[in-house]
This record gives structure tokens, C-alpha cells and sequence, in this order.
């Protein structure tokens, strides 16, 4: 056991953050310095482009019912401790030390091995080492890039794996194309284990098909299983009307899901196509669970609204595609709001991402923008902001501090209006924390 949290925090952050180096043998080397404590555990992958995080969040208020069960998610929304969850509890002080006592001797000889592992495969492996000393039934793992080689890939004896969307994110590392990435996210199939994809347009199904003939399992796709209408929709969640469904007792009935936001429809088809392959195992759910569980789902950070009159909306939209999500949710929810509403733009994002298509996305929904700069080294400057946007013809205003920003765009709006905080998770937290 490390003597105290600082000097844990010391041995993982030593590590490098940023730098992704292909392969699982650093991951599969601090498994098995831990004695390979996550085969005592069943898991579920799930990788994808955008969705990742609320598909997990409707799975563990499902199954968290009948079961214990682990979360492993990236990014945390407020701090290390909340990468490491289980029946919603994050990882405690004392446990955070102690894991990194067991596992600092593994990385120590990686990197004299001069295979030093990264921050992020260091976490996966004090993950795993927690939710076995815990005795979870079941860790959802979510995926922190791509699929093939991520650090979760080898992690607890395997159920089944998803991929929840396939879009341009990561090119530097995944590829240039949608197909490149697509098949690095397929790559976190399972050998003689279902695949399930969610819907989704641009997804080319023929790698899919190609990975999982090499991997003999089976390949399941969300948009022929389940068929779903949205009914209706306030701040606080929707409602939808299962057309057709694998699981008895759920076709003809109304799910109420707590999670806002109509483009989660498709993460519910996701969801409903993982239970239903999850039937004749030990994780087979009643659908009165089911209908409980997603009545009572949680995903902070993720179209939420902090405050109202004026309403102050926080959504970690990263990527264009996720922006272009959030746009259409804009224009479905403006109607719930006055007709003289304006809809005020709070925006920071990352240096890797699409900021110029995100901004081109999101600017024609929104009356009023505020630029500002996130204290991250990959953080986009607030001059380069500036740049994106007089290149696209924005009107807005740049203010350096997130903080400054937001309490700006709050005291300026009026009742009726809209504040919308996206861009980053980063930023989310700043939102987030400004009402805590």
C-alpha cells in the first residue's frame, strides 16, 4: 500500500497521459503482475464513437438490481475516483492507495523494461484489481479509444461486447476514414461472443461482418432487433413506445427513460438489443427491471439541465457528430421554451478535435456565443477559437475564463432564455461545478 494518496496520484501521474502506444502487452503484463485478478469477474465492452457512456449508464440502472456490479468510465466526470465505480459508489481514498502499492512494482519493471505503460492503462488495471477484491458480478467497460487496442479490451471474462457508433474522431490514431475506424472499434469483439452495433447510417457493415466471421461470433445489429417511437419529451427525461422487441413483456409498452434528450433513442435500441442477448444468461433481466431501471437512469453531464429560468444546459458534446446530435436536440427542445427564448452558447474544446466543424454545426440554433479557454496543455486556445470562428463568420465574444463565461452568459440571459455549455466534458465540469 502507497503511505498516502499523494504518493499514489505521484505513481499514476507519472505516467504519460497523451502518447497512445498500440498493443495490449503493457495492459496484459499489470494483469498478470496482479496475479490476473479480473478472471473472476464476467464483463461487457462497449466502444464506440458517441453514446458509450449513456448506453452504460441505462445497463447498470438495469442490472445493478439484481447484481453488483463495476463501472469503468473515461472520461470521469468529476475526477479520478469516478473512472472506478461500483453500485454507483466511485473507489475510496484508501482503496485508490492500496491498489497502487500492488501495482506499482508491475510498472516499475515496464519501465525498465523501457515499456513504460500510460496513465490510462495503469487505471484499467487498478479497475480491474478493485472490482475483483469487491467480488463484482459484472464490470461495464467502457472503452477510452478505439476498440482493438484499448487498455479495457482483455479486461474480465468476456459476455458479450458493443459498439455504439462509428464516426470521424481520433484520426490521428484510429484512421482517416470511417472505415479504418470502424474496424478498430470492431476489433473489441469478443472470439465466440456476440457484437452488438447500434444504429446508426454510416456504418460500413461489411467489416463488421468480415470481423466477426475471423472471431466466429455472432453479430447482432440494434436496428433489426428493436424497433422504438419517441412519444413525447420534457427536460426531465422521454417516453417511447416499443414497436418490437426480443424480450417478452415489452412489446406494445411505453418506456420511460430518465435520461433527456431524444437522440437517446438510439442508445435505448442499443440497450434493449444487449438485454435481449443477455436472456439466456446469468444476467437474464425481468421486464419490470427493465422498465425501472431506465425510468431511474442517470448520466450526469449529458443533455442535463443544471438550473432553470434561465435554464443552463450542460452537454459533453466532443466530436462534430456529437455536436450535430445536440444540435437537433436545440431545435426539438426550443419548442418547450417562449418564443422569444434565445439560446446562448457557451463553447471550449480540445486541440485533436473538429472545432470548426463543430462551431459550423452548432452556430445556426444558437443567438449569442461565448468563446473561452480551458486550462488543459491540449486545450484550444482561446485565439485559435477566435480564428475558427471569424473564418466561419461567427459572431461572439471571447472570454478567457470558462468560469468568467458562464456567469456572463447567466447574468445577461433572461428567464426565458437557454444557456448551452458544450464542447468538452472539461467544460461541463466547470458548469457543473459553478452550481455545485
Amino acid at each position: 500500500m502507497t503511505k498516502n494518496l499523494d504518493e499514489a496520484f505521484d505513481l499514476f501521474n507519472s505516467l504519460p497521459k497523451y502518447d497512445v502506444k498500440p498493443g495490449l502487452e503493457r495492459i496484459e503484463y499489470l494483469l498478470e503482475g496482479l496475479g490476473n485478478p479480473d478472471k473472476d469477474y464476467r464483463s461487457i465492452h462497449i466502444a464506440g464513437s458517441n453514446g458509450k457512456g449513456s448506453v452504460a449508464a441505462m445497463l447498470f440502472s438495469v442490472l445493478s438490481q439484481n447484481h453488483r456490479v463495476g463501472e469503468f468510465l473515461s472520461p470521469p466526470l468529476r475526477g479520478f475516483s469516478d473512472r472506478i465505480v461500483i453500485d454507483g459508489n466511485p473507489i475510496d481514498e484508501t482503496s485508490i492507495c492500496e491498489g497502487a502499492g500492488e501495482i506499482a512494482g508491475p510498472i516499475r519493471k515496464l519501465k525498465r523494461k523501457g515499456n513504460e505503460p500510460s496513465f490510462f492503462e495503469a487505471a484499467t488495471a487498478l479497475a480491474a484489481w478493485y472490482f475483483d477484491r469487491e467480488k463484482v458480478d459484472l464490470a461495464l467497460l467502457e472503452a477510452g479509444l478505439g476498440g482493438r487496442y484499448d487498455a479495457t479490451s482483455p479486461v474480465g471474462e468476456p459476455v458479450l461486447s458493443a459498439v455504439t457508433s462509428v464516426d470521424l474522431e481520433h484520426q490521428n490514431i484510429l484512421g482517416n476514414s470511417i472505415a479504418e475506424i470502424a474496424r478498430e472499434l470492431a476489433g473489441i469483439a469478443k472470439t465466440n461472443r456476440p457484437l452488438v452495433v447500434g444504429p446508426a447510417k454510416n456504418i460500413p457493415a461489411g467489416i463488421f461482418r468480415e470481423v466477426c466471421r475471423d472471431k466466429s461470433c455472432k453479430l447482432v445489429w440494434s436496428e433489426e432487433e428493436i424497433e422504438i417511437e419517441i412519444r413525447d419529451f420534457d427536460w426531465n427525461g422521454s417516453r417511447f413506445e416499443v414497436k418490437k422487441a426480443p424480450i417478452r413483456g415489452l412489446e406494445s409498452k411505453t418506456l420511460e427513460l430518465g435520461l433527456a434528450g431524444t437522440y437517446q433513442q438510439k442508445n435505448l435500441q442499443t440497450v434493449l438489443t444487449i438485454l435481449g442477448e443477455l436472456l439466456d444468461t446469468e444476467f437474464s433481466t425481468e421486464t419490470s427491471h427493465i422498465k425501472t431501471g431506465l425510468k431511474t437512469a442517470d448520466w450526469p453531464g449529458r443533455f442535463q439541465i443544471l438550473k432553470k429560468n434561465p435554464h443552463l444546459l450542460v452537454d459533453a458534446a466532443h466530436n462534430r457528430a456529437a455536436a450535430g446530435l445536440l444540435t437537433e436536440e436545440l431545435k426539438q427542445y426550443r419548442s418547450l421554451r417562449p418564443k422569444s427564448a434565445k439560446i446562448k452558447l457557451v463553447f471550449s474544446g480540445l486541440k485533436d478535435k473538429n472545432i470548426n466543424g463543430m462551431l459550423s454545426t452548432l452556430s445556426p440554433v444558437v443567438d449569442e456565443i461565448f468563446l473561452t479557454e480551458l486550462d488543459l496543455p491540449r486545450a484550444t486556445p482561446l485565439e485559435a477559437l477566435e480564428r475558427w470562428a471569424n473564418q466561419i463568420g461567427l459572431n461572439y465574444r471571447g472570454i478567457r475564463s470558462p468560469d468568467q463565461a458562464i456567469r456572463i452568459a447567466k447574468r445577461e440571459a433572461k428567464p426565458e432564455d437557454l444557456i448551452c455549455v458544450t464542447g468538452s466534458l472539461y467544460l461541463v465540469r466547470e458548469a457543473i461545478g459553478s452550481e455545485s
